[in-house]
């Protein structure tokens, strides 16, 4: 069933290009809202967190419990799939990327910054004055979304089901979605806001940690094995790197000997252009390759295991 499910929402994302029908935020939100003004919750620090992020998870493991005892394996389909679709990441990764490419061939760096927000979403506040600069924090910036978008999700679906899935999204919107606090608020207010983001970001480092490394050892097999390797091993046990940082590690390793003239650029560019770009191509192709990986052990446990 859980093979099923998951080509039936990877087929979805193909079609539509990502999960964006379903993929409306406006809910939590509100619900945060809602939490945030409970003096009860407030008085606490970390509990609002937790009532945020975990309800929505209950509600999800309810909902599927409700479906699958009214209609058996039916149930669970119909109601796995919305959810697990709603646990991808936002916005059209491939899209977007190609996009930064096509701006960044025509030497727009302008432009192709404004093509890579939606990869960025605020890592960089003002486009880079040089163009290494911008590729370097485009590469890093595309590794982490294609992680936390997919593979991210698919691993914590396989091993908590959908709502492992849905407690990793709203992990991350919560992240995604804090504000920082405004100056005329109170010294306390601050603190408490400071607090709940530092126990949040926590968190998702903590859900990060195994699947960033499972994809990086992944990654090993399907790239470079011995420099991505070498990589996994030096960071397998680090506690002090961020998911962004250590994946940025790996795929360095997985697409050693990457050359320019791997790039498809169908215009004339400089040989750092043709580079960077071959590079980020190369990106894409490994991520793929990777997916597939998966879903062939996926498949394999089904028949053999199952």
């Amino acid at each position: 069933m859980a093979l099923l499910i998951v080509l039936f929402a990877l087929g979805l994302v193909q079609v539509w290009g990502s999960g964006g029908p379903l993929h409306r935020d406006g809910w939590f939100l509100r619900w945060r809202q809602a939490v945030a003004r409970q003096q009860t919750f407030a008085q606490k620090q970390g509990l609002e967190f937790g009532v945020v992020v975990l309800l929505p998870v209950l509600l999800a493991a309810v909902v599927l419990a409700f479906a699958e005892s009214m209609l058996g394996g039916l149930g669970v389909l119909l109601v796995s799939v919305p959810l697990l679709l709603y646990s991808f990441g936002r916005g059209n990764f491939n899209d977007a990327l190609s996009s930064y490419l096509r701006a960044w061939y025509r030497n727009d760096l302008e432009g192709a910054y404004i093509e890579a927000e939606p990869l960025l979403k605020g890592v960089q506040k003002e486009a880079p004055s040089d163009a290494q600069s911008l590729h370097r924090i485009v590469f890093r910036a595309a590794a982490y979304r294609a992680f936390e978008r997919l593979f991210a999700v698919l691993f914590w679906f396989l091993l908590l089901g959908v709502p492992g899935a849905v407690l990793y999204r709203v992990s991350q919107l919560y992240v995604d979605t804090t504000a920082a606090p405004s100056p005329a608020e109170s010294d306390e207010a601050v603190a408490a806001v400071g607090v709940d983001v530092q126990l949040a970001q926590k968190w998702l480092w903590l859900l990060e940690w195994l699947p960033v490394r499972v994809l990086g050892f992944t990654l090993a097999i399907v790239g470079n094995f011995a420099g991505c390797y070498r990589a996994w091993r030096e960071h397998l046990t680090c506690k002090e790197s961020g998911s962004a940082d250590v994946l940025e590690y790996y795929l360095e390793g997985a697409l050693g000997g990457i050359e320019s003239s791997e790039c498809s650029a169908g215009v004339a560019v400089s040989e750092g252009q043709r580079l960077c770009g071959a590079e980020l191509e190369a990106l894409q192709s490994l991520l793929s390759r990777a997916l597939l990986m998966w879903l062939t052990v996926i498949a394999l446990y089904v028949i053999f295991v199952s």
